[in-house]
């Protein structure tokens, strides 16, 4: 369980409920998280939740029975996947290190290597694949890479 899943249980944990609410990742390209609270709780403590949840830097959007939610504080470097890491996230690594100058934000990138990293390593070796197209591309069209750490696509070495 990564930190900031970690923070919304514990969120959640303390929110009164008939059932414990369901934490799933978001099938939304634009969120985390999304949990089915609203489904089993009051609304009272619904309304507790978000309040909460916003303390904590989430963004919190109501989507029918489902709440979605999406980080909006400064995520933690070591939130990345910690490996195995395959070929195309060494790729992904060495255009980091290529082009470091310039960067552009990377959250929705980060979104999406968090939620691949808590599906395994063939869903995270999928997301780089894709990244490393989308980022050759972008250095032909003379784009910004976005600004992610290289510890995202590998292990430190040690020194």
């Amino acid at each position: 369980m990564n930190k900031l899943r970690k923070k919304l249980q514990e969120i959640l944990s303390g929110t009164e409920s008939f059932r414990p609410a369901a934490l799933r990742r978001s099938l939304r390209k634009e969120y985390l998280y999304a949990t089915d609270l609203p489904r089993c709780a009051e609304i009272t403590a619904v309304q507790d939740f978000c309040r909460r949840a916003e303390l904590e830097a989430w963004t919190v959007c109501m989507d029918g029975d489902w709440i979605q939610l999406d980080y909006s504080g400064a995520i933690p470097e070591d939130i990345c996947f910690g490996g195995p890491f395959g070929r195309e996230a060494e790729c992904c690594a060495e255009l980091l290190r290529r082009h470091p100058d310039g960067r552009k934000s990377g959250e929705n990138e980060m979104r999406m290597l968090i939620k691949a990293g808590e599906e395994g390593p063939e869903a995270y070796e999928k997301i780089c694949a894709e990244l490393h197209n989308e980022w050759a591309a972008a250095l032909r069209r003379k784009d910004l890479l976005p600004d992610l750490p290289e510890s995202c696509f590998r292990k430190e070495k040690k020194k």
